[in-house]
């Protein structure tokens, strides 16, 4: 409880008392203090498992990926700079992409220029998913 001070006490007849009671916050922090040590075991504790022993196995296989490189005109080459049309592109496609069924990490990574028209790209990928390829990536470089 709030009290006020015995001096003048006509004084103070009437007027409204403006000091905050700390006593029920205090009585809240500490209930939240005590609840909180209690908890704090009960959260530390584990659960012994024994886990198989394995050695570490680094994948022997490389992603295979072919990089198809397109200009500002719309033209299309591959990794040793050869250009190649639409038949050109889809015969080295359907020659390097895996069997049907078969579980492949093949990609195609398409660099294209800045001045690329979105409709250039958007056919190019188009005609690599219609090959029968699924893992397209786009790359960029950093300025």
């Amino acid at each position: 409880m709030a009290f006020g001070s015995f001096e003048n006490q006509t004084s103070n007849v009437g007027r409204t008392m403006s000091e905050i009671n700390m006593v029920p916050l205090i009585d809240v922090v500490l209930v939240l203090l005590v609840l909180f040590i209690l908890a704090a075991p009960m959260a530390a504790q584990s659960i012994q498992v024994n886990l198989p022993k394995t050695a570490a196995v680094a994948s022997q296989e490389q992603p295979k990926t072919i990089d198809i490189t397109l200009n500002a005109l719309g033209e299309r080459m591959v990794q040793d700079g050869q250009l190649l049309n639409d038949d050109q592109l889809l015969a080295l496609l359907v020659r390097v992409r895996p069997a049907q069924g078969q579980d492949t990490n093949l990609a195609v990574r398409i660099w294209s220029d800045q001045d690329v028209r979105y409709a250039h790209l958007a056919e190019l990928i188009a005609f690599v998913r219609n090959a029968g390829i699924n893992k397209v990536s786009l790359m960029t470089r950093m300025p």
